[in-house]
């Protein structure tokens, strides 16, 4: 891309931390329909190993810090590289990932500054955390400062509302994934079932679980309903496989060995995005049992698939995609035994699953990069249209005592 040549009328930047494959493909959807410059914050990210994704020829990206991670840099030198950027595209619009975070902020505060109308891009839904009105009202004051919104779905749009946003610029299509690639990958794996789960060492039968290592995900209660179903069971358990990593690895190795769990949980590891489809394909059902989670993007995933999926009432993406007892079974994270009976309920229903997850491809049919792309053209367009917002001298300090400090309870919430 050519910074210097002037930008089109209606020109947008797009900013995400790092363009991982699941934005890549959201980018390439807006790209099809405006004019649209991806900028990334960074090209590493400690939380997800991703491979790096090459750019497509002709894609209109920019990272502002290579091989450095965005939160380690200076907040000053964070705002001078994104004066560089934006006056170099000179934006009509700015969609900004999230409220927090310095490189956000410090997006929003030049957008602000230079009265170019910013969107919200927010996952976050009331019940990700403890809410305390010392941390509520400054976010109020932030997400005031957009003139736009798009959201996962109802309950994200639910709390942009009750921070004072106004509904009607709030839109929906934000948390979704490449389908295509999902499908396709786990069309292909089953056609192909027996070798490749010979060569990967997977049972014939089992659930799968794929998620990061800690404690949100609430692994170690769901780890003890799934010994409970053993239990419970007639004939052989179906297995489980727990695909992933982080730091509670060698708790749950731990708690495998104790429930006398060998012979049916495998921990293969993380796998990368292109490896993905394969474990969804020869699986017989999908599991998200967080205890807190703003969306679930494999629940997506798991549904582009064809698969059931058993989640979270905690997660974000419940209320739009989990049809309980339709394409799936709504989980209550803090019981045991109900997920034990849900994992129950699910292996006895054997000749019912490809249904229930014809069902939920149908649904998650719905929700794909051009649903994302046709979302944020309608926060686009509401943004251009409503009133520059205000930027008083406590809006200024309220956007620096979060950028500079990150505080705790506003990072992802």
């Amino acid at each position: 891309m050519e910074l210097g040549r002037p930008a089109r009328q209606g020109r947008v930047c797009l900013l995400w931390h790092r363009f991982g494959p699941y934005h890549h493909a959201r980018l390439k959807a807006v790209q099809a329909l405006r004019d649209c410059v991806g900028v990334e914050f960074s090209s590493v990210d400690p939380t997800y190993a991703w491979d790096k994704v090459a750019a497509k020829s002709g894609s209109k990206m920019v990272t502002l810090f290579s091989d450095s991670f965005s939160q380690d840099i200076p907040v000053r030198r964070i705002e001078r590289r994104l004066g560089e950027v934006f006056a170099a595209i000179r934006p009509a619009a700015v969609v900004i990932p999230g409220w927090s975070d310095r490189v956000p902020l410090a997006a929003l505060e030049w957008c602000v500054r230079q009265r170019v109308p910013a969107v919200l891009m927010s996952p976050s839904q009331r019940g990700d955390a403890p809410r305390v009105w010392y941390k509520e009202w400054p976010k109020r004051r932030i997400v005031s400062l957009f003139s736009a919104a798009l959201v996962g779905g109802a309950p994200q749009k639910r709390y942009l509302t009750e921070l004072g946003f106004p509904g009607e610029r709030v839109f929906f299509g934000y948390n979704v994934v490449d389908n295509a690639h999902f499908s396709k990958g786990a069309r292909k794996a089953r056609n192909s079932g027996e070798a490749l789960r010979m060569r990967l060492g997977l049972p014939k039968d089992y659930f799968l679980v794929s998620t990061r290592f800690v404690p949100k995900k609430n692994l170690e209660r769901f780890l003890a309903a799934y010994a409970a179903y053993t239990r419970k069971v007639s004939g052989r358990p179906w297995s489980l496989i727990l695909l992933g990593d982080g730091p509670l690895r060698p708790k749950l190795e731990s708690m495998v060995d104790a429930l006398g769990l060998r012979n049916f949980v495998g921990m293969p590891g993380f796998k990368q995005y292109n490896d993905l489809p394969v474990y969804y394909g020869l699986a017989k059902a999908m599991v998200l049992p967080s205890a807190s989670e703003q969306w679930g993007l494999v629940v997506n995933e798991a549904m582009a698939a064809g698969l059931p999926v058993l989640v979270s009432g905690a997660c974000g993406c419940a209320e739009d995609l989990v049809r309980d007892g339709v394409n799936g079974f709504l989980l209550d994270p803090l019981d045991t035994e109900q997920m034990a009976e849900a994992l129950l309920r699910t292996s006895r229903a054997k000749k019912k699953l490809a249904h229930m997850g014809a069902l939920g491809a149908r649904i998650i049919g719905q929700w794909s990069p051009r649903t994302f792309a046709e979302g944020l053209s309608r926060a686009l367009e509401s943004a251009l249209r409503a009133p520059s917002a205000g930027f008083g001298p406590l809006d200024r300090m309220i956007l620096g005592v979060v950028q500079r400090q990150n505080l705790k309870g506003y990072r992802d919430q």
